[in-house]
């Protein structure tokens, strides 16, 4: 029995320090604005290369058409 109360114990200790270290990084502004501007501008990035793919790849593909002077199917 009390090794399960020692990591009981110690489960709640990590979950405690883990807790604060979130309050204490939420509570700090001068990160986390550049924190959300980045993962902004990728999922802003990633949302038009997953729109316009085809197009990219047909414009792509002109390209190396035009280069090369070749025909890819």
């Amino acid at each position: 029995m009390r090794m399960l109360d020692k990591i009981c114990i110690n489960a709640m200790l990590r979950a405690n320090v883990a807790k604060d270290k979130l309050e204490s990084f939420l509570e700090e502004q001068d990160g986390v604005s550049n924190v959300v501007a980045t993962l902004l501008i990728l999922v802003i990035v990633v949302t038009l290369v997953t729109t316009f793919w085809g197009r990219l790849s047909e414009w792509a593909n002109g390209l190396m058409d035009i280069i090369f002077k070749t025909k890819i199917s």
